[in-house]
């Protein structure tokens, strides 16, 4: 009790200054607390717009990644198109250097051939590049393999379990010239032969598909 009452005795020396601290915390303190909390809700109003911004802007572009596909598959009448795009996939053990992988992120097929998506996700960019070397050759605007004269055993296995009997693949650049995917084009068991007028068609629509996986995989935040 006697400790209260000291409590309660020095307390009562600053009760002229109450007054003063309420009149600083409400006249000065507040507004600028209150312009704060204004700032942040502002910014994080924003950013969450900006979000919104962003996502929409996405699916728009891969809408219309996913038309082309299909109208160039209706068009020349081709069993499988998709692009795959490079990403990291983890880190080498002992050090944390990154791990080059390569999934399909996109996929247009003709009626009776199965869908190739969900195998083709995480494949080790190495494994790829006999492949990978050739397309990113200077002169190269694509290559055609044709499964059974491939000299690498792995990658003809790799091409047959999957039924491909021919692929032509075209590389995927973004401005800058960086190599981020591949645009592919499948024929499933039956030998596929495109003529230099469809081969041209297909060569310019992966310059236009460039573009629009660029513009997907660039983080805009990024100044």
């Amino acid at each position: 009790m006697l400790f209260l009452a000291e409590v309660v005795s020095s307390m009562s020396e600053y009760t002229p200054f109450i007054p003063l601290m309420i009149a600083f915390l409400t006249g000065i303190a507040g507004p600028i607390l209150l312009v704060y909390v204004k700032h942040k809700l502002f910014r994080v109003n924003k950013d969450l717009e900006k979000r919104k911004k962003d996502f929409k802007q996405s699916l728009e572009i891969q809408e219309r990644i996913n038309t082309s596909l299909n109208s160039l598959q209706l068009k020349f009448n081709l069993d499988r198109l998709w692009i795959a795009q490079f990403h990291n996939g983890g880190n080498f053990y002992p050090g944390n250097k990154s791990m080059k992988k390569m999934s399909m992120t996109f996929e247009s097929t003709a009626p009776g051939i199965a869908a190739d998506i969900m195998k083709m996700q995480n494949l080790p960019v190495s494994f790829l590049s006999p492949v990978l070397q050739k397309l990113t050759e200077e002169d190269t605007t694509g290559i055609n393999i044709d499964v059974y004269t491939e000299e690498d055993y792995a990658l003809r296995s790799f091409w047959e379990t999957r039924g491909v009997q021919t692929v032509y693949l075209f590389p995927i650049k973004c401005l800058e010239s960086d190599f981020i995917g591949i645009f592919g084009v499948d024929f499933v068991k039956r030998d596929g032969f495109v003529s230099d007028e469809v081969y041209d068609q297909l060569r310019a629509e992966a310059l236009l598909l460039s573009g629009y996986v660029a513009a997907i995989s660039v983080d805009k935040s990024v100044k």
